[in-house]
């Protein structure tokens, strides 16, 4: 405790002695302090953003709570699924999906008289944000005649059944068009598939 106190002793004896050293500390005094102060300034910051964030979302629930029509708003959630389901292929086998898009290739490369069409079965995964979704794809080559790869596309995008174009090239030289098409089917069965 003496040796302590001896060395508070000097300490304060340099300070009185030397302006210097005295301007030096209060300058580290009160760069601590204002360091202090924005600490304390940001915490104050957080704690109010998140303190808005929480009141904003408790009006948001009192919002829907106070809302009495819930029928409604259960109808046109469910009218709302139904599009969206309607969108989606079913299939109850990876085979049958695969048959089920390469059949409805088939339908609309020959509507458009294409020739030489060779399709064949691509990639068939889980989408892994969706449970219970698939994507199955087919590889399409094909000839094509100037202008059919248009009237193609606008076929595919215009289908019942959602089909998604991933790829396409076109070999201008030898008039052949490659595509990489997709569905996303629901019902295939999982040990199957696996």
């Amino acid at each position: 405790m003496k040796a302590l106190l001896a060395a508070w002793e000097r300490v304060y004896t340099e300070l009185a002695a030397n302006n210097r050293l005295r301007l030096g500390a209060w300058s580290i005094a009160f760069i601590l302090l204002v360091f202090l102060a924005l600490l304390q300034r940001d915490r104050m910051v957080v704690a109010y953003d998140g303190y808005v964030a929480a009141a904003d979302r408790m009006a948001r629930a009192e919002r829907i709570l106070g809302g009495n029509d819930w029928s409604a708003a259960f109808d046109a959630e469910r009218q709302r699924n139904e599009r969206l389901t309607a969108l989606f292929w079913r299939a109850d086998t990876q085979g049958l999906a695969q048959a089920s898009l390469q059949a409805a290739l088939t339908e609309t490369l020959g509507q458009l008289e294409f020739r030489n069409a060779r399709i064949r079965s691509g990639v068939s995964e889980r989408v892994p944000e969706a449970p219970g979704l698939w994507r199955i794809q087919a590889q399409v080559n094909v000839n094509y005649r100037q202008g059919a790869e248009l009237q193609l596309l606008h076929r595919l995008a215009t289908y019942p059944k959602k089909l998604i174009v991933d790829r396409l090239d076109i070999v201008p030289q030898n008039s052949r068009l490659l595509l990489i098409v997709s569905a996303y089917f629901t019902g295939v069965a999982e040990d199957e598939a696996a």
